[in-house]
């Protein structure tokens, strides 16, 4: 075709103009791929298309084609390729989606939980600095002396066992949950004598270890099935900088303590009991500081070698810090976003993920293994990485009030232990409001099929609040494109390591 016909054929193509929803391109070291978002595919790209491809996204058109330096020839050999894949591959081709998925289901609240967390107290015996828990973080509750009761406790948990099927959670929630282990145990106890014959029961909460006694380990090992995660950040230094106790000395020892009591059970007898470690990244994010804090997992003689390191990084303040929605995207590199992933995919791709002792980030590794791809773009999305509400998951607060979950802080109720489910409360605030503030910025987004976006920190009392989700937007863009980079070049150099863990992740 000649050039004034390849220029109207992609002047015409997009509807609305707007290129950038219909994919985005990305390289690892080795090659260079388009990411198409209508049907999950990702291309693989000669130097000349790639240049194309990126230069039509970022000016959303074939305005600014001579920005790309190539001669009218390789300028149009590029265009005729790039029409070609559209052509037969059906890409850039996602439509303007109207609704998400959810609009169009019925709300009901009560179909199958599969997870309960009850919030035992309000309370803690440590004051981590980082904690969501402090007057830094106004989206959150503070700490109090408030505790749940036996009656509310009972309560919550007979309405779950009413309204879930053969398989159920029962996790635990703080402050410190260890607190209120009476109460943890006679829930426990109860759940047993009361469905255990009939439901395959899980238990499990997340604990900084340094309440745990011999008493305590003896009795979560007995259980058929028990999952511990315990909070250790590294050495003694790095932990004690901000994990502390309330008189501010550091927890350091007394939660090494309490992790060897958990882990001498395990190592005893048989048992169900499985245990992991949370450890919080704090700067300097530098690769000596991650490997110092890796060897001293390693250097643990008496930790299992299949355990479980999962990571995070330090949440900074919401006090006084407001997110502008119209600042520019900008894509950082993932050593500059994520210098421990950064530094595990070094390791991978060298295929010396045995050296690791945390877990690459294999969920989104598999959310990209396993996205949906086909052959002609799809025709509807999801609400972003949200899960139904009242029905996957269900946190009920000491005072015996339903939450979404334990991340979303402070958020629009959605029931209580005294009336069940209020479903016009979930239909109003997580489905209708939700869709009516996104459904236009969703719908023009290159990541929405791969978004893991939910409602925790996008919610306040009076529900969803718009400009604080569009700052989480860009972060969650540059996520999932370093997700694709990393994936890519995992798939390049180490594609064992895909094999053996991504599959298994969403299981």
């Amino acid at each position: 075709m000649k050039k004034e016909e390849l220029l109207t054929y992609f002047g015409q193509l997009v509807p609305n103009g707007n290129w950038k929803r219909l994919g985005i391109t990305f390289q690892t070291k080795n090659s260079l791929y388009f990411y198409d978002t209508g049907t999950g595919k990702v291309l693989e790209c000669e130097p000349n298309e790639f240049l194309v491809m990126e230069n039509i996204l970022e000016h959303s058109g074939v305005s600014a084609l001579e920005k790309t330096g190539l001669a009218e020839n390789e300028l149009l050999s590029a265009l005729e390729s790039i029409k070609l894949l559209i052509e037969t591959e059906k890409i850039c081709q996602a439509p303007l989606y109207k609704k998400f998925r959810s609009q169009e289901m019925e709300i009901t609240g009560t179909n199958d939980i599969q997870q309960v967390i009850l919030e035992l107290t309000e309370g803690c015996n440590l004051r981590c600095k980082y904690c969501i828990y402090n007057e830094d973080h106004e989206d959150f509750r503070g700490f109090s002396t408030k505790n749940m009761t036996w009656e509310v406790a009972k309560k919550a948990l007979d309405f779950v066992f009413a309204h879930s099927g053969k398989e159920l959670y029962v996790t635990f929630y703080g402050g410190e949950p260890l607190l209120q282990f009476p109460l943890m145990k006679q829930c426990i106890d109860y759940a047993i004598q009361k469905v255990g014959k009939e439901r395959e029961l899980h238990f499990g909460f997340t604990t900084n270890l340094t309440l745990i006694t011999k008493e305590m380990a003896e009795y979560f090992s007995s259980l058929k099935s028990c999952s511990i995660t315990g909070s250790v950040d590294g050495p003694e230094e790095i932990h004690d900088a901000n994990r502390i106790m309330v008189n501010h000395t550091g927890s350091f020892a007394k939660a090494m303590e309490g992790l060897k009591l958990l882990t001498d059970c395990i190592s005893q007898k048989k048992t169900g009991l499985t245990v992991g470690i949370n450890a919080v990244l704090t700067p300097p994010y530098t690769m000596e500081r991650i490997e110092r804090i890796n060897q001293f997992f390693r250097s643990i003689s008496w930790l299992p070698s299949n355990i479980t390191i999962h990571t995070s990084y330090m949440q900074g303040s919401t006090k006084k810090k407001a997110v502008n929605p119209k600042r520019e995207e900008i894509m950082e590199s993932l050593e500059e976003s994520d210098p421990l992933e950064f530094w595990k995919l070094d390791r991978i791709c060298q295929q010396k993920d045995e050296e690791i002792r945390y877990n690459m980030n294999n969920v989104n590794l598999a959310r990209i293994q396993n996205r949906s791809i086909t052959a002609a773009p799809i025709p509807s999305m999801e609400q972003n990485g949200c899960c139904a509400p009242g029905e996957r998951r269900l946190y009920v607060t000491t005072a015996g009030k339903f939450h979404v979950c334990e991340r979303v802080g402070e958020s629009p109720i959605i029931g209580d232990v005294e009336n069940g489910m209020d479903l016009a409360a979930i239909k109003k605030y997580y489905i209708d409001e939700y869709a009516k503030e996104s459904l236009s910025d969703c719908s023009n987004c290159w990541a929405v099929h791969l978004c893991s976006l939910c409602y925790a920190a996008c919610y306040n009392k009076e529900g969803i609040d718009i400009n604080k989700k569009r700052g989480l937007c860009y972060d969650q863009r540059a996520m999932v494109k370093n997700d694709l980079i990393s994936y890519h070049q995992i798939m390049e150099q180490n594609p064992s390591y895909l094999e053996r863990y991504c599959s298994k992740e969403l299981k």
